[in-house]
Parts: C-alpha cells; sequence; structure tokens
C-alpha cells in the first residue's frame, strides 16, 4: 500500500519526529506540531473525520501515551483513511533520554490501523524547523485550503 500521495495529509508529534520529517520530506502539507505534544492523533482524527482525505498521523510513543483517551475515540470513530504510526525508542529522546513506560501498552491493539515501529534510541540530528509555529499554521491551512 502506498501510503502518501499529493494530497495526504501528514501531522507529526513534537521533537525529533517532526524535525525527521522535515529533513527527509518537507511539504506544505505536513503539519508540524511544534510544542504540541499529546495532540497528534487527536488534530489528526478532526482533519480525517473532516477533510475525507487521507491522514497519516506519526508520534513518538511519548507524545501516544499522552494521548491514550484519543485512542479510545479513534477506535470507537474508526476512519478508513487515518494511518497512525508510533515511533518507540521507550525514551523521550528529545529531552535527554528520559524512559518512557510504552513497554507498558500495545498501541496497536487500542485503534485500527496503528502501526508501532520500534526504533534505535538516541537523539538524532536533525536540525530544528526553520519555520515558527505561526508559519507552519499558515503555510498548513493554506495547504489544505480552510
Amino acid at each position: 500500500m502506498k501510503y502518501v500521495d499529493s494530497k495526504t495529509i501528514i501531522v507529526s508529534s513534537v521533537g525529533m519526529t517532526s524535525r525527521e520529517l522535515y529533513r527527509v520530506k518537507d511539504r506544505h502539507l505536513n503539519f508540524y506540531l511544534v510544542g504540541g505534544m499529546g495532540g497528534t492523533l487527536a488534530i489528526s482524527l478532526g482533519l480525517a473525520l473532516n477533510l475525507k482525505r487521507k491522514v497519516i498521523a506519526i508520534s513518538g510513543e511519548g507524545d501516544a501515551l499522552m494521548s491514550l483517551g484519543t485512542f479510545v475515540l479513534h477506535n470507537k470513530l474508526a476512519p478508513k483513511n487515518l494511518w497512525h504510526f508510533v515511533l518507540d525508542n521507550n525514551e523521550y529522546a528529545s529531552t535527554g533520554g528520559q524512559p518512557t513506560c510504552s513497554d507498558a501498552v500495545n498501541f496497536n491493539k487500542l485503534a485500527p490501523n496503528t502501526i508501532t515501529i520500534k526504533i534505535d534510541k538516541g537523539k538524532g540530528d536533525a536540525p530544528r524547523i526553520p519555520l515558527s509555529p505561526v508559519q507552519i499554521k499558515e503555510r498548513f491551512m493554506n495547504a489544505i485550503k480552510i
């Protein structure tokens, strides 16, 4: 299955997740949650339900742990156009490598189209995103025509 096409929306969580996405494939339909930890799935769910476009949420496991209630809502509403990828290194890499408790939960069983990807520990080296939160929001909203 091809996950990303020219109309796919990608929402990425705070920290290295967004920084790596920006470095690998910046595009106007990417919404980087700079400073918005815990909101990736909620924003993605709202977009998927309202825009009827394919939406990909990319969360670190720390972000996912902060939004467990949203997993329940995702499971209940179960939009077929939402895919959630949880990148799990069992630590808050962006803030110093503090351990998380992601080993106590199976994210894949909490909601449909949820895929956990185990990744290596350690902070990446992607530079900070050179856009302000306002610029990210305006660019994204123009891209989705809101």
